[in-house]
């Protein structure tokens, strides 16, 4: 979730809330905002929290509108992360000056007392009970000091809440008419503006009298559908859903923090896991993402991550599986034949982190692998799986990286098959054995540095696109954009733009699309003829 300072929140609060009284409806519920920073397995956990807060009775409103309670889920992996999360809770407070600030996450579990001394927070909450927010909040003594929470981290097995999504499509009978004005009438919190509101308003009435001219559960049922996807206003987005499976790291390479963050690896049980799986299913998700710290490390017993995705695949309603990322050393061979089955759910990508080319940088990062190995990694996957798209991270200035070992990791990215890179500058944490290396590189050539290997990426995607121009892929729609033609993703990653304009919505749906041209980082497509 973006983070867009907007001022004066409170007026377009206040003025929703008495369109609500003056037409009778219920009083307006206590709102709570999330603000999400970091990697997509804190995009999972913000999501389990917030259907949790929805569960317990509780408003979920954009963080650019006023609320009761601002969670911010903190991530910490760099310096630069750690100034990002301060200055979210601190633009948080300005916009929300009587709001409850929590702070959960990687950052809350290394350096609580530094967040205690921001401004409006109250309540601080570690890695092992942050998904146990609601359980704390009555503890919390506005008139004192904030509360924190940071109980040692568990290297047990863990199960993850299983909470239904409450935005999920009810089923309207002819005498719920007055339910189901009231449930439109509150979709007009997502708008941050009188005017918008208004303009919501408006809408919500006219869509309102279709709906009474309804007489069957089926016609109305439609129509409530129609009215969501018109207003674009559903909370729910439908399309990809990530499955958290694995959390915490027992590989300790020098510069990471995680390990301190959230713990030792630990895994989820696999039937805890299968429940969420088969209800984001029921929900409409299409793509389950699975997520973690180090996913393919799972093993409870003799199942490993095969297991995970063995399940996956037999969901019927479910389309696609991808993997988020993976250590190079721990991806079992029969992934790659599932990924070039085209009849499996698995998608034909990899994210296989390298860090560095150069194997003297490798060998002080504690990595497990020489810069030989992971090429015949990549080679392998490349060679098996057909169309992969394969990407990877990268770290430069690395403390002591000289200028030859940075040649020798942008020559071995030059020459795989690689489609495009996350860089990312060497970041000191205090606490890792990296931090007490001498030799740290000036800001400048980490700079530098980055941007040659960024150039580089962005070379690499579009030799990556030429390849599929003229081509047909199944495309799952995720998004449209006010004034903009709807995009997607490929089963292999690429994201397209719709060359031509869409009035229906065509989100959530898998659709065969002819890639027809290359703009910036995205393919363009019309949809393929039969």
């Amino acid at each position: 979730m973006s983070l867009l300072p907007k001022p004066d929140l409170s007026a377009d609060t206040a003025y929703l809330a008495s369109e609500e009284q003056s037409n009778g409806l219920a009083p307006t519920l206590k709102r709570v905002s999330f603000h999400t920073l970091g990697c997509r397995l804190n995009q999972s956990e913000t999501d389990v929290l917030a259907r949790r807060f929805e569960q317990q009775g509780y408003r979920v409103v954009p963080d650019t509108e006023s609320a009761d309670i601002c969670v911010v889920n903190t991530c910490t992996v760099t310096e630069h992360s750690d100034a990002k999360n301060r200055h979210a809770i601190r633009t948080l407070h300005r916009l929300n000056p009587e709001a409850m600030i929590t702070v959960v996450g990687c950052y809350a579990q290394i350096n609580p007392q530094a967040i205690t001394r921001i401004d409006g927070v109250q309540l601080v909450i570690g890695s092992e009970e942050k998904m146990r927010i609601t359980d704390y909040l009555e503890q919390v003594d506005p008139a004192g000091p904030p509360l924190i929470v940071r109980p040692k981290i568990s290297k047990n097995t863990f199960n993850a809440p299983v909470v239904p999504h409450s935005s999920s499509l009810p089923s309207y009978n002819k005498p719920d008419l007055v339910h189901a004005q009231h449930q439109l009438s509150e979709e007009g919190h997502i708008y941050s503006s009188k005017a918008a509101a208004i303009q919501f308003k408006s809408k919500a009435k006219e869509d309102l009298h279709a709906l009474q001219t309804k007489t069957t559960s089926a016609e109305i049922n439609t129509a409530i559908v129609n009215v969501r996807q018109v207003n674009n206003a559903a909370v729910l987005q439908n399309t990809r859903a990530s499955l958290k499976i694995q959390d915490g790291c027992d590989f300790m390479c020098s510069f990471c923090i995680i390990p301190f963050a959230r713990g030792r690896s630990r895994y989820r049980e696999l039937q805890n896991l299968q429940e969420e799986a088969s209800m984001l299913v029921k929900e409409g998700v299409r793509e389950i993402v699975i997520t973690g710290v180090n996913v393919g490390t799972y093993q409870i017993g003799k199942l490993t991550i095969v297991d995970v995705v063995d399940y996956l695949n037999s969901l019927p309603g479910l389309s696609r599986i991808r993997i988020s990322s993976i250590e190079p050393t721990t991806v079992p061979e029969i992934l790659l034949q599932y990924m070039n089955d085209p009849q499996h759910k698995l998608v034909p990508f990899f994210h296989l982190p390298v860090q560095s080319g150069a194997d003297t940088i490798l060998n002080k990062m504690k990595r497990r692998y020489s810069a030989a190995q992971y090429a015949d990694e990549i080679w392998r996957a490349f060679e098996t799986v057909q169309d992969l798209c394969i990407g990877t991270d990268v770290m430069v200035g690395f403390p002591e990286e000289s200028e030859l070992e940075f040649e020798n990791t942008f020559n071995l990215l030059d020459k795989l098959p690689l489609t495009y890179f996350h860089v990312f500058p060497f970041s000191a944490r205090e606490g890792t054995p990296a931090f007490q290396l001498k030799e740290q590189i000036h800001p400048q050539i980490k700079q530098k540095r980055s941007e040659i290997l960024r150039e580089l990426s962005t070379k690499k995607r579009r030799d990556f696109h030429q390849r599929f121009l003229g081509k047909t892929r199944n495309v799952l729609w995720e998004s449209k954009k006010p004034e903009a033609n709807v995009s997607g993703y490929t089963d292999n990653f690429i994201r397209v733009v719709l060359e031509e304009t869409h009035e229906a919505d065509l989100r959530n749906q898998l659709l065969a699309v002819k890639l027809t041209g290359i703009k910036g980082q995205t393919m363009l497509g019309k949809f393929a003829e039969n």
